[in-house]
């Protein structure tokens, strides 16, 4: 017995599975046919362990691009348009000083990249410091795909000491590592 409309019910169940298949297919985004996440990196860019990046170079983290613009100790620290803390920012005790970097991240992937400046911290001497709060800036906040954020980072350690950046973000298994260049000076004799 011929039902009319049943040819086009069928039509529209086939349909409606496709569509969900479909949907589905893009919610997984990278995953592999196994299930697993997999992940793809550009040439010279590393998925994990320790990285010693240079002043002033692109360092290419999985999807994500560190520039350190600057690292040195400052006795009057800029201030960023955005603090990470409004408390009153207080001088530095005696025999320390202030460290600042300037910082730029960029995504160049399609999945969000968490940026938070808590994940910096300074080598300086024998001590680790943490970013001075009040001082540092802007918030943390995720990036999508081909943005990026500048961060200036403060950080109060021992006085007289080179600072190394050191940067441990959540999504990168590894630790990357930037110092200062060493002032080189050429002696030419005649």
């Amino acid at each position: 017995m011929y039902k009319p409309g049943l040819k086009s019910s069928i039509s529209l169940a086939l349909l409606f599975m496709l569509c969900q298949t479909w949907i589905t297919a893009c919610d997984l985004g990278d995953a592999g046919t196994d299930g697993e996440q997999t992940t793809t990196t550009a040439a010279g860019s590393s998925d994990s362990g320790d990285i010693e990046g240079r002043l002033g170079a692109e360092i290419k983290v999985g999807v994500a691009v560190v520039t350190v613009r600057a690292l040195e100790s400052t006795f009057q620290p800029a201030m960023p348009e955005q603090r990470l803390s409004e408390a009153t920012p207080s001088a530095p005790a005696a025999g320390e000083s202030f460290y600042q970097a300037y910082v730029r991240v960029e995504n160049t992937g399609v999945t969000p990249l968490r940026i938070d400046p808590a994940d910096f911290a300074c080598a300086v001497g024998e001590a680790v410091v943490g970013i001075e709060p009040t001082r540092s800036g802007p918030l943390a906040r995720s990036l999508l795909k081909n943005t990026s954020i500048d961060l200036l980072l403060t950080f109060e350690g021992p006085a007289g000491f080179q600072p190394i950046l050191l940067y441990s973000p959540a999504w990168y298994d590894g630790v990357i590592r930037v110092s200062p260049q060493p002032e080189t000076t050429t002696t030419t004799t005649t």
